[in-house]
């Protein structure tokens, strides 16, 4: 299952936009790999990349929360560490490359686009309610 950027999933932050497509990429890249023929250590490699990346993302996305005061930012910063408590626990158990692929779906499509489409664009409702510019939004960070 590979997942495309869309516009439905813009925050109308160019930063954390781009940030999101990487992610995407990043999802499909791993599930490109081909069971049969790919190495477990580029599998890993890949997750690992994929983990890290989420990881600086949500700090980024924490500090533009932070710059529109915005009031679900406790919960939805409590979403994030569970993200990160998941893929940790994930990375450390030890699977083949077909569960790895498939904890990779779950990902994609729970922590992703579910992620981005029930919590993220809830930001960006808040975002146009308090009429802060995407431009002021990005000094803060």
């Amino acid at each position: 299952m590979f997942i495309e950027w869309d516009e439905k999933f813009s925050l109308h932050h160019a930063l954390l936009d781009q940030q999101h497509q990487e992610l995407f990429d990043l999802a499909n890249a791993v599930q490109a790999l081909d069971p049969e023929t790919a190495d477990k250590a580029e599998l890993g490699r890949l997750f690992k990349e994929f983990f890290d990346y989420m990881a600086k993302h949500f700090k980024e996305e924490e500090a533009y929360m932070q710059s529109l005061d915005y009031p679900l930012y406790d919960k939805h910063k409590k979403f994030h560490e569970s993200i990160i408590e998941g893929m940790t626990k994930i990375l450390k158990e030890k699977k083949s490359i077909p569960e790895l692929q498939k904890s990779m779906k779950m990902i994609a499509k729970k922590w992703l686009v579910e992620h981005i489409l029930e919590n993220d664009l809830k930001i960006e409702k808040w975002r146009k309610s308090t009429s802060v510019t995407e431009e002021d939004s990005l000094h803060a960070l």
